[in-house]
C-alpha cells in the first residue's frame, strides 16, 4: 500500500480487521486464527442446493435449535488454544506419557503387578478404550454442527483429546497382554462392553448420546452428562484408585489424561454461561435437556463406582458419592442442576 492510499485510509478511518467489527483493539493471533472459519453457517451452509441431505440436517438440527440471538463469534474458550498452541502442549504431554512407559517398563513394571492390580485394570481401565472412542465420535459431531468456529475448534480439539486417550489406553492393554496372556488383556473387553452387567448403563448412555442429533441437546449430553461422569470415574477416580492400590504408572497415565478432560470443562462451563447472558431463558431450555438425563447420568455413576472399587482401594458408595458431588457441583456452578 503507497504512502498515499495509507494516508486516505487512515483519514477515512478503515480498519485492518474489519472483520470483527468496532472491536476496539487489534485481535489476538487466536482470535485471527479462529475468527469466522466456518464455511457452513450461510444461509445455504454448504455449497449444494438447499435440499441435499447436508443442508437439511444443518437446517433441521442446528438451525431450528431454540438457542436464538445469540452472536456465537463473540464466544471465545478460555484457553485460547489454536492448532499451533495445542499440538505443542499436546507434544510435551505425550513426551512425559513415553518417558513414565520407559521408566516402568525398564523396571520390569508389568510383570510385578499383583491379582488386585491386574483384576483392576483389566475389568475397569482397559475397556476405556471403547469410552474413548464413544466420546471421540461424540466431540466430532459436536465439531461438525458447530454454530461458530470458536466453539468449532474447542469440540476439535476435544476429539483430538478423546484420539490420544483411546490411542494411549490401548498401547497399555497391549503391553499388558505382553505381560500376562492368561488375563483377557485385549481380547476379553469387548464381550466386557457389550454384555457384563456393570458395564451396560455406561454403554448404553453412550449409544442413546450418539443418537442426540439437536445441537444443543447434543452438546448438554455430551459435555455436561456422559463425559464429565465417565471422565470423573474413569480418570480421575481411576487414577486416585490405582495409586492407592501401587498401581503407579496407570495412576499416573490416568491423572495426566485427565488434564485434557479439565480443559473440556472449561470451556464448556463458559458456553453454558455465554448462552445464558445471551438470553436467561436459555437456561431453562439447557436444564430441560439435562432433566431428561439425570437417570442415565446417575446410572453411570452407580455402574462406574461398582467397577472401580478394590479390596485395598476405596468401596463404591464412597467413589460414587464423590463423583456425584463433582458433577452436581459442576452443574450448579453454572446455574443448572442434576437434583430432581
Amino acid at each position: 500500500m503507497s504512502e498515499k492510499v495509507a494516508k486516505k485510509a487512515r483519514k477515512r478511518g478503515l480498519k485492518t480487521w474489519s472483520a470483527f467489527g468496532n472491536l476496539g483493539r487489534r485481535p489476538t493471533e487466536y482470535e485471527i486464527l479462529t475468527h469466522n472459519m466456518n464455511h457452513t453457517t450461510g444461509e445455504i451452509p454448504l455449497e449444494m442446493g438447499p435440499d441435499v441431505h447436508g443442508n437439511a440436517w444443518l437446517r433441521e438440527h442446528r438451525d431450528s435449535m431454540p438457542l436464538r440471538e445469540i452472536a456465537w463469534d463473540d464466544f471465545r474458550d478460555p484457553d485460547t488454544l489454536t492448532y499451533g498452541s495445542y499440538v505443542a502442549s499436546q507434544d510435551d504431554q505425550e513426551t512425559y506419557i513415553e518417558y513414565l512407559l520407559e521408566q516402568f517398563d525398564s523396571e520390569g513394571y508389568d510383570e510385578k503387578l499383583n491379582d488386585e492390580q491386574i483384576a483392576l485394570l483389566r475389568n475397569a481401565i482397559t475397556p476405556t478404550r471403547y469410552v474413548g472412542h464413544a466420546q471421540q465420535m461424540l466431540s466430532a459431531y459436536l465439531q461438525q454442527l458447530a454454530v461458530s468456529s470458536y466453539v468449532a475448534n474447542c469440540a476439535a480439539f476435544q476429539t483430538a483429546d478423546q484420539l490420544r486417550r483411546v490411542q494411549t489406553i490401548a498401547y497399555r492393554t497391549t503391553q499388558l497382554k505382553l505381560a500376562h496372556p492368561e488375563k483377557g488383556f485385549a481380547t476379553g473387553e469387548k464381550s466386557d462392553w457389550t454384555d457384563k452387567p456393570l458395564w451396560q448403563p455406561i454403554r448404553e448412555a453412550f449409544e442413546w448420546a450418539l443418537v442426540e442429533f439437536d445441537w444443543d441437546r447434543a452438546f448438554v449430553v455430551t459435555n455436561l452428562v456422559v463425559k464429565p461422569i465417565a471422565d470423573r470415574l474413569f480418570l480421575s477416580e481411576a487414577g486416585l484408585q490405582l495409586a492407592r492400590i501401587g498401581a503407579r504408572l496407570d495412576s499416573l497415565i490416568a491423572e495426566n489424561l485427565y488434564n485434557d478432560s479439565e480443559r473440556s470443562r472449561r470451556w464448556s462451563a463458559e458456553l453454558v454461561t455465554f448462552v445464558t447472558k445471551a438470553d436467561q431463558a436459555h437456561l431453562a431450555t439447557l436444564q430441560s435437556y439435562l432433566d431428561d438425563w439425570v437417570e442415565r447420568g446417575e446410572a453411570m455413576i452407580e455402574a462406574g463406582a461398582a467397577l472401580l472399587a478394590s479390596p485395598s482401594g476405596r468401596d463404591a458408595d464412597t467413589i460414587a458419592a464423590d463423583v456425584r458431588k463433582d458433577w452436581h457441583g459442576s452443574l450448579v456452578a453454572v446455574g443448572l442442576s442434576a437434583t430432581r
